[in-house]
């Protein structure tokens, strides 16, 4: 999850968004331990552990996919 997290946080530096296959996510939180709900919740706690929003979605075959974001709210309220 540290090698995600790492990876994530780079490319947020880089393009301001980050999106995250299956795959990937498949390492952290694999389906056959998580039911879809669980699988989303976790990467959800994932994501706002760091100060990001995600936001998961579907391709049209089905494979889900995760785009993580700066949590823009949490990140003005640092410097008011």
């Amino acid at each position: 999850m540290d090698e995600l997290a790492k990876h994530i946080e780079q490319t947020l530096q880089e393009r301001g968004f980050c999106v995250v296959l299956e795959d990937e996510l498949e390492r952290c939180w694999p389906s056959e331990e998580l039911d879809r709900e669980d699988q989303e919740k976790q990467i959800q706690t994932f994501a706002k552990s760091r100060g990001w929003i995600v936001s998961i979605l579907d391709t049209d075959s089905g494979v889900m996919r995760a785009i993580f974001d700066r949590d823009s709210q949490k990140n003005m309220h640092r410097f008011s």
